[in-house]
């Protein structure tokens, strides 16, 4: 009798040891995934926002991956670029914190690499339509509106015309019916001349510009002094997200948070490496 108490308490014991450590994995692995903003915004890092071990920002056109040997490698068209961390950590991840860096860090917490250093504030590490990365901000002006200060970069051309979905770089625009957006929310001009951020299912109204039926044929423009702006057909101003900053490229991000933000300048990008 003695011997079958002693084999039960060593069943429990065993079954015990063998659920804690199946609950610690699990737990790694939730803590391992991306952020909300991550995991459905592949274009896009924003701050406090990390990738895993082969995690990746992805467009048509490129892949920016921290691969499971520690090295942060974009792949394109064009000659791409790597951070030379090749087994400098294990299971590294990639971040981007209020500084508008990005970090490399293994498991143990080491800091493997990282990118220049700005002022504080939100950052968006962007996955650039053109297959380079750049790092944009401070946050300028989001719904509702928020200020930062930033510094002059060389102005970056893009086509006229937003090239993804979710992101809208400065010189782009968006003309009467068109729209960035992401799963759950849209951000348009209407024909009413009202740029709304609306859900994406039922048009539930978010916020507005407060332009509606003020003008004929209206589009949306960002400029390099970060600056939003809903135009008439006579190219007049009838609103304007804040007062211009230094020259640069910006971006307005629209989040799967729901908020439309601008960020810039770019501080860091590939493209220069």
């Amino acid at each position: 009798m003695e011997g079958k108490q002693v084999t039960h308490l060593a069943s429990n014991v065993h079954m015990a040891a063998t659920s804690s450590l199946l609950l610690s994995s699990l737990l790694a692995l939730l803590l391992l995934q991306p952020s909300p903003s991550t995991a459905n915004e592949g274009n896009v890092l924003l701050t406090g926002d990390t990738l895993p071990t082969n995690g990746e920002l992805s467009n048509s056109k490129a892949v920016f991956v921290i691969q499971n040997d520690c090295n942060l490698v974009l792949y394109n068209n064009g000659k791409g670029f790597a951070s030379k961390t090749y087994e400098a950590g294990v299971n590294c991840t990639l971040s981007l914190n209020d500084r508008g860096q990005l970090l490399i860090k293994s498991s143990n917490g080491t800091l493997v690499w990282f990118t220049p250093r700005g002022p504080i504030g939100k950052y968006a590490a962007v996955l650039r339509p053109d297959g380079q990365v750049g790092i944009f901000g401070p946050l300028l002006w989001s719904t509702p509106e928020v200020w930062a200060m930033k510094r002059v970069v060389d102005p970056v051309k893009f086509s006229t015309a937003p090239s993804d979905k979710n992101l809208l770089f400065s010189s782009q625009l968006l003309n009467e019916g068109e729209k960035l957006q992401t799963r759950d929310y849209n951000f348009m001009v209407g024909k009413d001349c009202e740029l709304a951020l609306a859900k994406a299912t039922g048009n539930s109204l978010l916020w507005g510009s407060r332009t509606k039926l003020k003008g004929d044929h209206c589009y949306v423009r960002l400029n390099y002094r970060g600056q939003l702006a809903v135009l008439n057909d006579f190219n007049n101003k009838l609103w304007v997200s804040g007062p211009p900053k230094q020259e640069g490229v910006h971006v307005l991000v629209l989040q799967i948070n729901g908020a439309a933000a601008i960020y810039g300048p770019e501080r860091w990008t590939t493209a220069a490496l």
